[in-house]
């Protein structure tokens, strides 16, 4: 077992754990399938590629996020990537990206914009407060 599958796997159980956590149903999909967690409650349903980095900048194929959409579209669920860069988890929507290849290029300063972080994902964001 390589290194680089052996970090991949550790933050596949550190998600899964942290899902679990707050209450919601975890299937870790051990092998190269395009998916590596579906994670569920109360009719939510996510599915995840999840990917690690000690750089900056990250490419992922077009073909895995193409099984990624297609899976998440069968199945019913909402797709995203997940990315651990900079000691950061963020969780992107493949849709948002673009190509103009055969990967996309997930540069750290460009996708934190579009990024969403754990709260906000499982409805624990930010909410506004109004003072009457």
């Amino acid at each position: 077992m390589g290194y680089k599958y052996k970090k991949g796997s550790n933050f596949e159980r550190e998600l899964k754990k942290m899902f679990e956590n707050k209450g919601f149903a975890v299937v870790r999909s051990a092998g190269s399938h395009g998916i590596d967690l579906i994670v569920g409650k109360r009719g939510k349903i996510y599915v995840f590629e999840c990917k690690t980095t000690s750089k900056e900048k990250f490419y992922i194929s077009k073909e895995d996020v193409d099984k990624l959409i297609n899976f998440s579209e069968t199945f019913g669920a909402h797709p995203y990537i997940a990315l651990k860069m900079n000691g950061k988890i963020l969780f992107i929507n493949p849709h948002l990206l673009t190509t103009s290849g055969k990967n996309y290029s997930l540069d750290y300063y460009k996708i934190c914009p579009i990024a969403t972080d754990f709260k906000e994902l499982i409805g624990e964001g930010k909410q506004m407060k109004f003072i009457i």
